[in-house]
């Protein structure tokens, strides 16, 4: 992939700039991360839609399970995405230090925080559809609870799991959107250990 290797620079970045190159990178290459990755996202997509449907189309006291299923499917996509990618030379091997993680905890915190808020907006977006139809589903099973007939069409079920599946494809993209930005908060980090490691001999 010679657009990320000549791009991908190996040098000290600030929180900010890891955050607006990391963004640039994935916009500028996301076909091919696309391309890489669209199988994977399919996987994503359906754990995603058994999670939303468990606590609206079976019952309410699933939502702690769905929850914990979800947060689940985000961890095994972004660490199934990250391996595809770099099986693909996408993203250039980079091994730390020990302890290098603890050092620099403040910008992996301060880059992390950014990245979480910003996928909670574009997932806000992305959700809208699947929002509006949850809301009208819960509030038909609250009616038929009084006795109103239920006023869903009857293949509810399979055009809510539709729909529940094309949105959580598109956020398998929309959490994507933090490995980049996370990449080159690593790659700071081991170019800041080096050049310290360099000055520490020169002053030796």
């Amino acid at each position: 992939m010679d657009t990320e290797k000549k791009e991908i620079e190996m040098k000290v970045r600030s929180s900010q700039a890891c955050i607006r190159d990391g963004y640039q990178l994935y916009s500028a290459n996301f076909r091919k991360i696309f391309r890489a990755t669209w199988w994977l996202a399919i996987g994503f997509a359906l754990l995603a839609a058994v999670a939303q449907a468990l606590p609206v189309l079976i019952s309410p006291t699933l939502l702690l399970p769905a929850s914990i299923l979800a947060i689940v499917a985000v961890g095994l996509w972004l660490a199934a995405a990250k391996w595809r990618l770099k099986k693909l030379q996408m993203l250039p091997p980079v091994t730390l230090r020990y302890g290098s993680w603890l050092t620099h905890v403040g910008k992996l915190l301060l880059v992390s925080i950014v990245c979480l808020v910003i996928v909670a907006v574009l997932a806000l977006l992305t959700t809208l559809p699947t929002v509006i139809l949850i809301t009208a589903n819960w509030q038909s099973q609250v009616g038929m609870l009084y006795g109103d007939p239920s006023g869903m069409p009857e293949n509810v079920k399979w055009l809510s799991i539709a729909v529940f599946a094309i949105a959580g494809f598109i956020q398998a993209y929309v959490w994507l959107t933090m490995v980049l930005p996370m990449y080159l908060v690593k790659i700071s980090m081991y170019m800041q250990d080096k050049e310290k490691e360099e000055f520490n001999k020169k002053t030796i």
